[in-house]
């Protein structure tokens, strides 16, 4: 069960992957051998495409898979490493709090527009920035917490 939601990302969005692909098939199935398209198929695929790029961001960030120049800071002392790596992780957790705050209040105040052919409402969409940030902030502040009690692990874990 711990392993379930320590891997939660990559398995929701692997989910969301195989239903993109699902719903794409459907549709190229509908529309060449049936000649009938489903309109709703690229649409909701667009939705649930979003997801798994914004969960893929997260899980990617927890992983420490983003790009990063460290050419000047591995020339630093180990301290100063650790100082810098902690100033840079306490920026990134602003940053994470102030998008997941603004992305919050998009989705909030998105509810009201729907798309077009299903009528959902675009909230559903702007909700995944919202999972993504939240989810990068708290686990920056729960690295930053690790680090500052001297435990081992980065501020990334």
């Amino acid at each position: 069960m711990l392993a379930i939601l320590r891997n939660l990302e990559e398995i929701c969005a692997g989910a969301c992957l195989v239903g993109v692909v699902a719903i794409t098939a459907y549709n190229v199935i509908n529309r060449y051998l049936l000649q009938q398209s489903a309109a709703w198929a690229p649409e909701i695929a667009g939705f649930i495409f979003t997801w798994v790029v914004f969960l893929g961001v997260s899980a990617a960030a927890k992983r420490g898979m983003h790009v990063s120049v460290r050419l000047l800071v591995d020339r630093l002392p180990p301290r100063w490493q650790a100082v810098l790596s902690t100033a840079v992780d306490l920026i990134l957790a602003a940053f994470f709090a102030y998008g997941a705050w603004l992305a919050l209040k998009i989705t909030v105040s998105s509810y009201t527009r729907v798309s077009p052919v299903t009528g959902l409402p675009y909230s559903y969409v702007y909700a995944s920035v919202v999972v993504c940030f939240a989810a990068i902030f708290a686990r920056k502040v729960l690295g930053l917490a690790r680090q500052l009690r001297g435990r081992p692990g980065t501020a990334s874990d």
